[in-house]
């Protein structure tokens, strides 16, 4: 019987350190995928914020290509310049019906304020004002609005007699209205004469 006690004792110590390794390899495998999990996690995480910088980086690089068309855009230039042309070149015959001609083109609010600051009905006495020199600076603002800063030379005449030419400085803030673009805000921002000296 004590051999069989004795042999039982040996297979419990037996079966108990084969369980022990067991319980070790098992709590190192364990410990080995925690660690391999906090790596993923970390990899992850890090590959987030490199696509979030990156995503950011595209975004504002998108912003300004948008921002350098509009600014370098031969379209909106000539739209200011054009707008400009029908707006400031007028006599008395079509002083009032030249606001008919970019009615598509200006704010309302604009229109209003134009025709408030001139007289609108037909005179006999003979005038012309003539566009003789146009420049137009673009700046954009956001994706469908820009700012253009435009010099504007003209020749005024009454009676067929000239005066001095005169340069005008205008901000004008311009928004895409749908497919087009149209003047939302004009402002002069004050006349001169041209110094020229030696």
């Amino acid at each position: 019987m004590n051999k069989v006690l004795a042999a039982f004792l040996g297979i419990s110590i037996l079966a108990n350190v084969i369980l022990g390794l067991m319980y070790v390899g098992q709590r190192t495998m364990v410990t080995q995928a925690e660690d391999n999990k906090e790596e993923t996690k970390k990899q992850i995480d890090q590959l987030k914020n490199e696509s979030n910088k990156k995503e950011k980086a595209l975004t504002a690089f998108q912003q300004n290509e948008a921002y350098y068309e509009i600014e370098h855009s031969e379209e909106v230039k000539s739209f200011v310049d054009e707008t400009f042309k029908e707006l400031f070149n007028y006599d008395n015959k079509n002083y009032a019906a030249r606001f008919d001609q970019v009615r598509d083109k200006l704010a309302e609010s604009v229109i209003s304020k134009l025709k408030a600051s001139g007289e609108m009905g037909s005179t006999q006495i003979e005038f012309r004002n003539q566009v003789k020199a146009l420049s137009v600076y673009l700046s954009a603002v956001e994706k469908d609005q820009a700012n253009a800063l435009v010099n504007m030379e003209t020749q005024y005449s009454v009676g067929g007699s000239q005066f001095p030419r005169k340069n005008q400085m205008y901000e004008v803030t311009i928004i895409r209205s749908g497919d087009k673009w149209l003047v939302d805000k004009l402002e002069l921002m004050g006349s001169f004469e041209p110094f020229q000296g030696n």
